[in-house]
């Protein structure tokens, strides 16, 4: 009987040691020592490092670091002399260090009225752009608020306009989870975000392991199922006392290889081809959803069956972008 791989389930709360999800998937990240930093970033150091770095805030980017951050610290360091793993420099991407900050977001108990129902939809996203913008290296951002956790990566590339800059390409947030409901692929993605489940080729590669993991996180809302690095389901995961007899075993491995190899085209593809075809998909969606808002209101039938036809051709367009996510 083949050995089940250690799975672990962040949906269990203990409630003696009082575990925070962004408590556990820190720890469950596995970090050599050798790569601690624990420095705390307070407000006026942001502050300052972005008028320091040409990156002048607007008053809204300054609200927003008084206002809704709680607290940022600067946890792990990454880079050849805290981990053995070579740095990665071209013309267009610079990957010498990899970042790991813990953010701390204020408790809507804590802000005004008006800022509670926007805070968790709005000034998360604003929040890691922000940071992604200030912090001059790639950047694996835990953000927290109370009992949740979201995890934030960013593609950077040097502005080809002044070298000693980086830009933004893309910005990859998970949504918020929480141990109460996290889904089975939840907890298959939080297992699989661990620096042992990276490439150490170099910083780039590892970097573009964990953005991986967040496309994949984002594919499972798709396909219904967390997909790891190589294309295989995470699907050996078993209940605590739930034994499975070894023909359930060969079954659920058959299974495994057989869905691995349905989904190998997706899960060979790079970062920015698995980000365009989600792109694609949002947006035949939105166009979808416009055409049935137009059919509702129509009054002419020949109008309506034309857009009906519209309607029509984008379903089979989401059907052909789908079956290639999942």
């Amino acid at each position: 009987m083949e050995k089940m791989i250690e799975h672990i389930d962040f949906r269990l709360v203990d409630d003696a040691k009082q575990n925070r999800l962004a408590d556990k998937v820190y720890q469950h990240l596995g970090l050599p020592d050798s790569t601690f930093l624990g420095t705390r970033i307070t407000k006026k150091m942001l502050l300052d490092s972005s008028s320091h770095n040409g990156n002048e805030l607007s008053p809204n980017d300054k609200k927003l670091v008084t206002d809704v951050i709680q607290s940022i610290e600067w946890l792990n360091t990454l880079k050849p002399e805290t981990l053995n793993i070579p740095v990665y420099v071209t013309d267009t991407v610079e990957y010498i260090e990899v970042a790991v900050i813990r953010v701390t977001l204020k408790s809507p108990q804590e802000l005004d009225n008006k800022d509670k129902g926007k805070l968790k939809s709005n000034a998360s996203k604003k929040v890691t752009k922000l940071l992604h913008t200030l912090i001059p290296y790639p950047v694996i951002l835990l953000l927290e608020l109370a009992d949740e956790l979201s995890i934030s990566l960013a593609d950077k590339r040097i502005n080809q306009a002044d070298k000693t800059k980086l830009v933004i390409e893309h910005i990859y947030n998970s949504d918020w989870l929480n141990s109460s409901s996290l889904t089975k692929a939840h907890n298959d993605f939080l297992n699989d975000f661990s620096l042992k489940n990276a490439s150490n080729l170099n910083y780039f590669e590892l970097y573009q392991d964990f953005i991986a993991m967040l496309i994949g996180l984002e594919t499972s809302k798709i396909s219904g199922r967390y997909l790891i690095k190589d294309g295989s389901f995470k699907n050996l995961s078993i209940e605590q006392g739930n034994l499975q007899s070894e023909s359930q075993d060969d079954e659920l491995r058959h299974n495994s290889l057989l869905e691995s190899t349905l989904c190998l085209t997706f899960s060979e593809k790079s970062n920015e081809a698995k980000t365009a075809l989600l792109r694609e998909l949002a947006g035949l969606e939105a166009e979808l959803s416009s055409i049935r808002n137009k059919i509702k209101k129509e009054t002419q039938m020949n109008t309506k069956l034309r857009l009906n036809v519209e309607a029509r051709k984008i379903k089979q367009a989401i059907s052909v972008v789908t079956s290639q996510l999942s």
